[in-house]
């Protein structure tokens, strides 16, 4: 069975049957009477059709197992490859499963607009883009948003309440990229305050992000302030942190 490390279809579906019976020693609960397979034929969920030849002829036995262990069945397999999704090896199909990317998660994020690729499908479970983050950023007016910005936004924090506090602050220019920029870098509504608390009104995404890049603190500003230097601008002070 195991030559060269590979089993076939039918090898596969003799080795679920065998994956799948109860343990001898529990027995049937209470009130159930045993189910019966017929001898040759495969289980219920592993039918002979021409996708399941593609998917399981040739797998080795350390891949079924997998499979098994994480919920990889013919039915998900099925499913996923009625929405026609490029790319469905073994490998991913599994990463799909142990990261929660179903069905329904995908047609959501096709209803958005969107089309990721399974590789992206993947590492949007992973960092939390949901359907309800998507709507969110929708409402409020990010209605252009990409699959590679959509992860990027999550893995750096920028959440609809950031923007919403930052463009309470009037903050201009508060795209996409800049908000991760932002949030990279520190430029968090918390330091706005404190800068405008300094008399500095005039702020945007992009000056906030060169203060914070170069250290312009707070407290900084302060220590500026008491030396009593003339014409202190935000580029002034950018200039003498950065020199």
């Amino acid at each position: 069975m195991l030559e060269g490390g590979k089993i076939t279809l039918e090898e596969a579906s003799d080795l679920l049957r065998v994956i799948e019976q109860p343990d001898p020693q529990e027995g049937p609960n209470l009130g159930e009477s045993p189910s019966r397979q017929p001898a040759n034929e495969p289980p219920a969920d592993l039918s002979h059709t021409e996708m399941d030849k593609e998917y399981f002829t040739g797998l080795d036995l350390a891949m079924l197992t997998e499979m098994r262990i994480h919920g990889v069945t013919p039915a998900f397999i099925q499913e996923l490859r009625q929405l026609d999704i490029p790319g469905l090896s073994m490998d991913k199909l599994v990463a799909m499963r142990i990261h929660g990317v179903k069905p329904d998660f995908v047609r959501e994020m096709r209803s958005a607009g969107l089309e990721p690729s399974v590789d992206q499908l993947i590492q949007m479970r992973i960092h939390g883009v949901s359907p309800e983050f998507l709507t969110e950023f929708h409402a409020l007016g990010f209605t252009q948003l990409d699959v590679p910005q959509l992860i990027q936004m999550r893995i750096h924090g920028v959440t609809p309440d950031f923007y919403v506090q930052l463009e309470s602050l009037s903050i201009k220019d508060l795209t996409v990229d800049r908000l991760i920029q932002m949030r990279i870098h520190g430029a968090t509504p918390d330091y706005v305050r404190e800068i405008q608390a300094l008399g500095f009104s005039e702020l945007n995404s992009g000056n906030l992000i060169e203060m914070r890049i170069h250290g312009v603190t707070a407290d900084y500003v302060r220590q500026i302030e008491a030396s009593s230097l003339d014409d202190l601008t935000l580029d002034r002070l950018i200039e003498l942190r950065g020199g």
